[in-house]
């Protein structure tokens, strides 16, 4: 009887937050962003979210038995579609995991070299539009350029608006590289580039590549290298920045002529509300990848105070060599006033949504007292001082605009119920590629220990 029980009550919590799915995408949150990785931009997606009153336009009829794409994490047009079809059919019915569960995940990061061969120029426009990205680069290249004369510079990943190749020209370097190994970036950069009145002809000079296969004619004094995934290191920036320092660098050991001079990986255990619309079978559907969220996306919460991860700073002479990459262990405790905020959250997200209040209350208490895998984000530190900084998410994983999504790794088919005081321990390791169009490969493993705070 007590599990016929359960099974009732989890086919109504997912059919409450199908109902209400549409209510918590705020502010233009979505599920993933495309293929293509960050370049595929989050923040050029549709804003608002769409409401319950939009799901039929937005997602074509499905039958009951949609699945997702095997090895790829599903897009919002995707889970609408699944969400619209409805839950409840044989097998399907997402249950809270065991006491006890195996905390797993691994990926292959595709998604952080996949932009090298895509282009999409509304998808740059967005990078060059993030307020807190763009501002804070220009500044950091103008203080870092003026009042050096004579100054070289090496723009890796420079885009299509060749942007910040041309704000270090304005700022008086003397010559800049502006390197781009997509090509039809490269040729646009180089069109955009001539039409620049005020630069004199041959000062920024775009080359189309990868740093890693070019040999400049001079070594440069300062290296802009705005090449950041998600999460970091996945667009294999670790192996462009030891080249540069062993081949194009004149000073490689002074942090200053670094833009950024460091760059990091911040990471937290969140809840997911639409966690039990992947649950098995769809979840082996996604064969470990990642989901990648709009970072102002309110059905992902966080459940502790994020902690860092990666930390690679670009003049370090010892950055890690290709291959195995692990990290010091990780240790979070669940946070009773953030599953407090984040009841409450997820309670007036559905109350919007016209839900009856007494299954809003269990619903929202039981999704926010749940773990559902780890939240990635990256951080920039663009100045020696740690005074200029990009950041992705809010100091402490706040929701916030930004270009870059959010990376999810789902570590339990099913949600995994957790209390205040519980413990998640958990350990990552990366598998860095030689090759710069190999993409990175990472794992984690995690422990619960439940009330070990107390």
């Amino acid at each position: 009887m007590k599990a016929s029980s359960e099974a009732k009550s989890s086919r109504r919590r997912c059919r409450t937050w199908r109902a209400a799915f549409g209510g918590l995408l705020l502010a233009g949150a979505t599920v993933a962003v495309s293929a293509a990785g960050r370049r595929a931009t989050a923040a050029t997606l549709p804003t608002p979210g769409p409401r319950l009153g939009d799901l039929q336009a937005l997602a074509p009829p499905r039958s009951a038995t949609a699945e997702l794409e095997p090895g790829k994490p599903p897009r919002r047009r995707e889970l609408l579609g699944l969400t619209s079809a409805g839950l409840a059919v044989a097998g399907s019915q997402p249950v809270l995991a065991e006491d006890s569960p195996k905390l797993t995940a691994a990926w292959t990061a595709k998604d952080g070299v996949q932009f090298l061969t895509y282009f999409n120029e509304e998808n740059y426009g967005a990078m060059r539009d993030d307020t807190k990205r763009t501002p804070a680069f220009i500044k950091a290249i103008q203080q870092r350029v003026s009042g050096r004369p004579g100054v070289s510079v090496l723009d890796i990943g420079t885009g299509p608006f060749a942007l910040f190749a041309l704000v270090a020209a304005r700022a008086g370097a003397k010559k800049v590289y502006a390197i781009e190994a997509n090509p039809e970036a490269a040729e646009k950069a180089r069109q955009f580039v001539a039409e620049q009145e005020d630069i004199p002809e041959g000062t920024v000079e775009v080359i189309e590549g990868f740093t890693t296969a070019i040999t400049l004619p001079e070594k440069v004094d300062i290296v802009v290298a705005e090449i950041v995934g998600a999460l970091s290191s996945e667009e294999n920036m670790i192996a462009t920045i030891k080249d540069a320092q062993e081949r194009h660098m004149k000073d490689a050991r002074n942090p200053a002529n670094y833009i950024p001079v460091s760059v990091q990986t911040y990471t937290a255990p969140v809840s997911y509300a639409l966690h039990p619309v992947l649950a098995p079978p769809r979840y082996e559907k996604l064969q470990g990848q990642p989901l990648r969220l709009n970072p102002r996306d309110k059905t992902m919460e966080l459940l502790s105070d994020p902690q860092l991860l990666e930390d690679i700073k670009f003049s370090d002479p010892n950055l890690p060599k290709p291959g195995r990459w692990e990290q010091p262990p990780l240790s979070f405790t669940v946070s009773a006033e953030r599953l407090k905020a984040n009841e409450k959250e997820y309670y007036e997200a559905l109350m919007k949504e016209e839900v009856k209040p007494e299954e809003a209350e269990s619903l929202a208490k039981t999704t926010a007292q749940s773990f559902s895998g780890m939240a990635f984000w990256p951080r920039l530190v663009l100045d020696p001082a740690g005074e200029n900084i990009v950041e992705s998410r809010g100091p402490l994983g706040e929701h916030q605009k930004s270009h870059w999504p959010t990376v999810m790794a789902l570590m339990s088919p099913t949600p995994v119920p957790v209390s205040a005081g519980d413990v998640l321990k958990i350990n990552e390791a990366a598998e860095l590629s030689r090759d710069v169009l190999g993409p990175a490969k990472y794992s984690l493993n995690g422990q619960l220990i439940r009330g070990a705070s107390a």
